[in-house]
């Protein structure tokens, strides 16, 4: 067994240099991809839509972003106001620009998966219509600085709406201070794969492809996909992740951990129904991953 695969992270709080100017990943609510028998796609670049990095993040290797990982960096300049959310004043995604603390070059980490939450539910996922895959993985409190970020228009939908951080005002300066033990941590492993196939029959995959990574508007990183599949009926979504030993799953999701290969398998079945409607399976508004 190579030592990438047999070494335990050991996460902490490590003092490095103060981020350079983040460069930042596509748009984590793009419009879907693909259709027709099966297929779909990852959200393409948007230069309308950027995120920051709001939440910690351990990255296995190398992070896919082109970030410069190190101390939490805050923003500066104006904030903004006039949100439906409030009279606050707000740094805003797409704006301002800040970066929560992250690590990278880890050997292997340890986490909790959460699916999106239209995943699981009440709303229905419908045949031939784009449905959100969305996971993230979740170390914990690692001791790092982030931020919540808030949706600033809380009736509009999640891919529409502005996202920022709070400001206030110290000694006259609008600032922003990250949370220093922020109770989040998200962790990104490379060579993550997604496969969508019909329940109980993994040989007819629909999807089979190495997972993207994104940072969605939360400021969180997550693996997402934009399904399509051209029959009723339900699937299993899975998701395998090398090097991240999987302790946990959220909503009705399923776990299991290869010790030997250090490697997590996470799955999900999803109820996809008629376009006219039946069935359940989905959040009313789009993913949260939390």
């Amino acid at each position: 067994m190579s030592l990438r695969k047999s070494s335990r992270l050991l996460i902490g709080l490590v003092g490095a240099a103060t981020a350079a100017a983040l460069v930042m990943p596509g748009a984590a609510f793009a419009q879907a991809g693909g259709g027709g028998g099966g297929g779909g796609g990852r959200p393409g670049e948007d230069p309308a839509a950027r995120f920051n990095l709001s939440v910690p993040a351990i990255f296995v290797d190398d992070d896919p972003f082109g970030l410069t990982c190190g101390d939490a960096t805050e923003p500066t300049g104006t904030p903004l106001t006039g949100y439906p959310i409030g009279d606050g004043y707000y740094f805003v995604q797409g704006t301002h620009t800040w970066q929560a603390q992250c690590l990278e070059g880890q050997l292997s980490a340890t986490a909790v998966a959460k699916w999106g939450d239209n995943l699981a539910g009440d709303a229905k996922l419908k045949v031939g219509k784009p449905i959100r895959v969305e996971i993230g993985l979740d170390a914990g409190d690692q001791s790092m600085a982030g931020w919540v970020v808030d949706k600033l228009e809380p009736d509009a939908l999640d891919r529409l709406a502005a996202y920022g951080i709070e400001a206030s005002q110290v000694d006259g300066v609008w600032a922003s201070p990250p949370t220093q033990a922020f109770p989040e941590t998200r962790v990104w492993t490379p060579g993550a794969r997604l496969r969508v196939y019909p329940a109980g029959n993994p040989d007819q995959a629909v999807v089979d492809e190495t997972a993207g990574a994104e940072i969605n508007a939360t400021g969180r990183v997550v693996y997402g996909y934009n399904l399509r599949v051209a029959d009723i009926g339900i699937y299993t979504l899975e998701y395998t992740f090398p090097d991240v030993e999987v302790t946990g799953v959220n909503h009705t999701g399923e776990f299991e951990f290869d010790a030997v290969t250090f490697e997590s398998k996470v799955t999900i079945d999803i109820l996809v129904v008629p376009a006219g409607g039946g069935g359940g399976g989905g959040g009313p508004k789009g993913p949260k991953v939390k």
